[in-house]
């Protein structure tokens, strides 16, 4: 209903973000509870003289409350008072009615004083509240004698029914909170959890998760992949920005799911650049021809990702075959990445490539000639390793993809 949304919602502000609209407005909800509850008063204390005086100067402080937070959007202070208000108001309600057992368990409503705090305040100010709220406690306690021994109690169906109500709302609202704030706490520890196997390999994420500092291993047989779109410089450099963002997200998007299907690890992309790895962190005897059949796929998708449209872009792709050590760097932003002479091949493997072919180093060429046809190229220099012999997917293996 739109009046009931614009009634709760007299504390909102554009910048509130979802979690902090609900808990003004759980807070806002609250100030009309309390007015209500007091206006109630008189009729349960069956007329005493110190209800009405509460059923009046409650609903005046809560609703001057309310209109100063609609003016000001002090959240703070505007909870600061209520909880104030919901600490006495049973208080008073212990004495008017008889004590405790006139008043039958009123005084649980104190401990929404702390809870209520809790909600809005955090749990460092909300200490100070659950403390006033035992210190009322023990004071009504210390005056049950008195006030009990003056005040004739409700009848006593009545009571039961307030004994109800009295500890199912204050418990019910302390289990609603509770509630919320465990399932939010499960959503952003999932979401947490999907963006962190997002960023690097699960098998690294749970030793992150697990309290390991610093990760370092060293994985003996692995296939490195690096693929770079020849020509892109000048292509984006004459294109609209949004247009090669979204280009790139399709192409990018749809090689990672190639390299999910190939049991293939992306580590990373830099520019038009993509990088990734079989054979690590997960052991796999076949990582060079799970490497080679994402290659295969890549320039596949990339032909129908550029069909239809005038982009003039070759998929280049190198791969080299090796140990090399992995492990995650940085305190922000970490990133699982790779080092080692096998990377540096396979990255020059690229580099000195032809666009839409697989050049590969012979460490590959070796564990793959038996199962696909490759053309010797002269060899070339790869820097801190000298010249190298390398081969080229030959065409027919390619297209076979």
């Amino acid at each position: 209903m739109r009046w009931l949304d614009v009634l709760v919602g007299i504390a909102d502000d554009p910048s509130d973000d979802d979690d902090l609209r609900l808990r003004k407005r759980v807070g806002v909800a609250a100030g009309y509870i309390i007015i209500i509850g007091a206006l109630q008063l008189p009729i349960l204390a069956r007329g005493l003289p110190l209800s009405w005086a509460v059923a009046v100067a409650l609903p005046v402080v809560n609703a001057a409350n309310l209109v100063v937070l609609a003016r000001t959007h002090r959240f703070d202070r505007y909870v600061a008072i209520l909880a104030a208000s919901v600490l006495l108001f049973p208080v008073v309600i212990e004495v008017a009615l008889g004590g405790l057992n006139g008043a039958s368990a009123a005084i649980v409503f104190a401990f929404l004083a702390p809870v209520l705090a809790l909600l809005a305040l955090g749990p460092p100010r909300a200490t100070a509240w659950f403390i006033a709220f035992l210190v009322a406690l023990g004071g009504v306690i210390l005056i049950d004698p008195i006030v009990s021994s003056q005040i004739e109690p409700q009848p006593y169906p009545l009571r039961l029914v307030f004994y109800f109500a009295n500890i199912a709302v204050p418990l019910g609202f302390t289990f609603a909170l509770l509630r919320y704030t465990d399932v939010r706490r499960r959503r952003a520890e999932a979401r947490s959890e999907e963006l962190l196997t997002n960023a690097i390999p699960t098998s690294i994420a749970r030793r992150l998760k697990r309290g390991e500092a610093r990760i370092a291993e060293s994985y003996p047989e692995t296939t490195v992949l690096f693929a770079d779109l020849a020509g892109f410089t000048p292509w984006a450099r004459d294109t609209d920005p949004a247009e090669v963002v979204a280009f790139l997200d399709d192409l990018f998007s749809r090689f990672d799911m190639l390299a999910a299907r190939n049991k293939v690890e992306k580590i990373k992309t830099i520019g038009d650049a993509y990088m990734a790895v079989a054979g690590a962190p997960e052991p796999n005897v076949e990582h060079a021809r799970a490497a080679m059949e994402l290659a295969r796929s890549m320039l596949r998708v990339l032909a129908e990702v550029r069909s239809g449209t005038d982009v003039p872009l070759e998929l280049r792709v190198g791969m080299a075959s090796g140990p090399v050590v992995g492990g995650v760097i940085g305190q922000q932003r970490i990133l699982f990445d790779l080092w080692g002479d096998t990377v540096n091949t396979a990255s020059r493997m690229q580099s000195a490539g032809m666009p839409g072919r697989v050049q590969v180093a012979q460490s590959t060429e070796r564990l793959l000639g038996d199962r696909y046809a490759f053309d010797e190229r002269e060899p070339i220099d790869v820097k801190g390793l000298g010249r190298m012999i390398t081969y080229v997917l030959a065409q027919d293996s390619a297209e076979s993809a």
